[in-house]
């Protein structure tokens, strides 16, 4: 059997680089979440906007219905 000598170096992280990665990703976490509370948002508006102009939610899966068998 052979005699393998493994070796490791150890590299310390500098304060300041952890610092801007965390600020990064707190802007990242920010922006993304920002972005999904729009859709969101946008989403309830177009569905109670469907919901009025259809005369409630009855009618509206009545025409979801319709839509999608095509009669």
């Amino acid at each position: 059997m052979e005699n393998i000598a493994i070796s490791r170096q150890q590299e310390k992280a500098h304060a300041h680089d952890s610092a801007e990665v965390d600020s990064l990703q707190k802007l990242g976490t920010y922006l993304t979440a920002a972005f999904a509370v729009g859709i969101g948002s946008w989403s309830l508006i177009c569905l109670s906007s469907a919901l009025v102009s259809n005369g409630g939610p009855v009618a509206l899966v009545k025409s979801l219905f319709t839509a999608i068998s095509g009669s």
